[in-house]
C-alpha cells in the first residue's frame, strides 16, 4: 500500500476517533469528532414481564418450577461472582434483586442470569446440564420475541452469549451478537437519554459498553466483524458503582469506565498494526502515530490507581477492598496489555510487528525502547497474575481478557528471551520460568473455560520452543469435510486480505471455524 494512502485511512478513522473518544471522553462525552446531536423522538420504555410459565412446553414449565425455588440464591450468586467481570456490568443490583423477589423480573433474563451463576459456581456435571437447559430456554424465550426488544430481553440476551462462549458454542455466540447489536440499534441506545432517570441512562451506556467488550473477544481492529461501530456511538462512558448506586462495599474506584476507554485505545492500536502490516514501503508517520496513542494510555495512566501498588492492589481483593476491587486489577492488565500492543509494532521479528521494510527504516533508539517497553509491561502482567494466584484465597472468576493479556505477555518474555537482539533481558531459562507461573494461574483460574484452554496449551508450546499456532484468516482446524472449502476460501483471498484478517489463538471468530463452502445460488 501507498504511504499517503495508509496515512489518509488511519488520519481519517484512528486519529479522529483518539481525538474524540479518548482524549476528549475520558472526562466527558464520547462524540466522534464531527458527530451532531440528533433530535430523536422515543418511545418510552417497554416495562418489565411478570414471570409466568411459558405455555408451550411441559420442560419448560418444570424448569421455571425450579427456577422460581433458586432465583433468589443465584441472583446473589450472580451478582457476587459474576457481576464484577466489565462484560457483565450491565443489570442494576438492586433493581434486579427487588424485581426477582417480587417476581417481576423479565422471564428470559430470569433464566439467564440463573443459567451464569450456575454455571459459574456449581462446576459439577449435574449443574452443568441444569444450566445449559435453561441458557437454551432464555435463548428460545427471546427468539419467541425477536421482534419486540427490550432492555430487559437485551439484558438476558448478553448474559446468553457470555453463556455460550463459556461453553464453546462460539458459532451461535457470534450470531447472537449481530442480533444484539440489532436490538440496541432498534432501542437507539448508541444515543443519550437525558429525560430518562440516571439509573435508566446508565443501564443504557452500559449495555452498549459490555456489547462492545464482548464483540471484540471475536476479533479485534477488523470493521467487517463489527457488530456495532464505535463511529456511531455518543455515550458517556460508565460511571463509578457508587454514581451507579451500587451498594458493594469498596466500589471499583470507576475501574470500570478505565477499562472500557483501555478497550477502544487497545482497538485503535489494533487497526494501526493492520494497517502497517500492508505496508511496502517505509513508512514515516509511524514513530508520531505512535506517540500519539502512547499520549493516551498517558491519559488514562493518570486515572487509574496510581498510588496503589500493584501487591496492595491485589491483597485487597480478597479482603477489605471489596468485590468489585477486582476490576481494578483487570483494567491494570489493561493498561500493561495496551502498551505491550504499541510497541510491540516496532519489534523487529514479532509476528505482529510491522514489515521489515517499515523498521528498517526506524531509528534504533525507537527500537531499542520498544524492547524495553515490552519487556517492562509484559512483565508487569506476568506479576500481577502471579501475586493474585499468591494472594486469592479462593478461586476468583476472571474476565477473559486477563488470559488473552497474560498469553501475550508470555510470547513477548520467550520472544526477547530468546533474541538475537537480546541485551541485558531475560534469559531463556528465567522467560520459561515465567510461563510456568502463568500456567499455574491459568489452570486454577480458567480450570472449566473453553474460552482458555487454546491458550493455555500454545503457551505450553511456546515454553517448549516450539512455533506458536499460526494465526489463520478463519476458525482453527475444521472437520476434514471442510478442509478443503477453507483452502479454497484462502487462497482466493489476496494476501492484503490474508494479512489484515489473521486472527489470534484467543479469537472466538477463529474459534468458530465459519467456512465457505462455494455453494452457488
Amino acid at each position: 500500500m501507498a504511504q499517503g494512502a495508509l496515512y489518509l485511512f488511519w488520519k481519517w478513522d484512528c486519529l479522529r476517533y483518539l481525538d474524540g473518544h479518548v482524549v476528549l471522553g475520558v472526562r466527558g462525552l464520547a462524540f466522534p469528532v464531527g458527530a451532531r446531536k440528533f433530535g430523536c423522538i422515543y418511545s418510552e420504555p417497554i416495562p418489565s414481564a411478570q414471570i409466568t410459565s411459558p405455555q408451550s412446553t411441559s420442560t419448560e414449565g418444570d424448569e421455571h418450577t425450579e427456577i422460581i425455588g433458586n432465583l433468589g440464591d443465584l441472583v446473589d450468586v450472580y451478582f457476587d461472582r459474576v457481576y464484577p467481570l466489565p462484560s457483565h456490568a450491565f443489570l442494576h443490583p438492586a433493581n434486579t434483586k427487588e424485581r426477582c423477589r417480587e417476581g417481576k423480573a423479565d422471564q428470559a433474563l430470569a433464566y439467564a442470569i440463573c443459567a451464569l451463576a450456575t454455571w459459574h459456581s456449581q462446576p459439577d456435571q449435574n449443574a452443568r446440564v441444569r444450566a445449559d437447559a435453561w441458557s437454551k430456554t432464555a435463548e428460545n424465550i427471546l427468539l419467541r420475541h425477536l421482534e419486540s426488544p427490550t432492555i430487559s430481553r437485551l439484558q438476558a440476551l448478553l448474559l446468553t452469549i457470555n453463556y455460550q462462549m463459556q461453553a464453546g458454542l462460539f458459532q451461535r455466540a457470534f450470531m447472537l451478537t449481530a442480533t444484539a447489536a440489532r436490538y440496541a440499534a432498534a432501542m437507539r441506545l448508541n444515543h443519550e437519554r437525558p429525560d430518562l432517570d440516571p439509573i435508566t441512562q446508565e443501564v443504557r451506556r452500559r449495555i452498549i459498553w459490555s456489547l462492545k467488550i464482548i464483540e471484540r473477544y471475536f476479533s479485534v481492529g477488523l470493521p467487517e466483524f463489527e457488530a456495532f461501530h464505535i463511529e456511531t456511538i455518543y455515550l458517556r462512558f460508565p460511571c463509578s458503582e457508587s454514581d451507579f448506586g451500587c451498594e458493594v462495599s469498596g466500589g471499583d474506584d470507576g475501574a470500570y469506565s478505565l477499562f472500557v476507554q483501555l478497550e477502544l485505545i487497545r482497538r485503535e492500536i489494533m487497526k494501526l498494526t493492520r494497517a502497517v502490516s500492508l505496508c511496502e514501503q517505509p513508512y514515516d508517520p509511524l514513530i508520531k502515530l505512535i506517540a500519539e496513542l502512547k499520549g493516551s494510555l498517558d491519559k488514562v495512566a493518570l486515572l487509574l490507581s496510581s498510588n496503589t501498588s500493584h501487591a496492595s492492589l491485589l491483597t485487597s481483593v480478597d479482603g477489605e477492598g471489596g468485590l468489585l476491587s477486582i476490576r481494578q486489577v483487570f483494567a491494570h492488565i489493561s493498561f500493561h496489555q495496551a502498551n505491550c500492543d504499541l510497541y510491540r509494532i516496532l519489534l523487529k521479528g514479532y509476528p505482529e510487528a510491522a514489515p521489515c521494510v517499515v523498521l528498517d527504516a526506524v531509528d534504533k533508539a525507537h527500537a531499542e525502547t520498544a524492547q524495553y517497553e515490552c519487556l517492562k509491561h509484559a512483565s508487569a502482567i506476568v506479576q500481577i497474575l502471579t501475586n493474585l494466584n499468591h494472594n486469592s484465597k479462593s478461586v476468583l472468576l476472571l474476565e477473559f481478557d486477563t488470559a488473552i493479556c497474560t498469553y501475550h505477555a508470555v510470547r513477548l518474555i520467550l520472544f526477547i528471551a530468546r533474541s538475537d537482539h537480546n541485551v541485558d533481558g531475560p534469559t531463556p531459562e528465567f522467560a520459561a520460568s515465567r510461563a510456568d507461573l502463568c500456567l499455574v494461574a491459568m489452570r486454577r483460574f480458567f480450570a472449566h473455560s473453553a474460552l482458555a484452554q487454546p491458550i493455555i496449551d500454545d503457551i505450553e508450546r511456546l515454553k517448549e520452543g516450539l512455533a506458536p499456532e499460526e494465526a489463520v484468516v478463519g476458525g482453527l482446524t475444521s472437520p476434514p469435510e471442510f478442509q478443503e472449502g477453507r483452502r479454497n476460501m484462502e487462497q482466493q483471498l489476496s494476501e492484503a486480505a490474508k494479512a489484515r484478517q489473521r486472527l489470534a489463538i484467543h479469537s472466538l471468530l477463529r474459534r468458530a471455524d465459519f467456512t465457505d463452502d462455494g455453494e452457488g445460488g
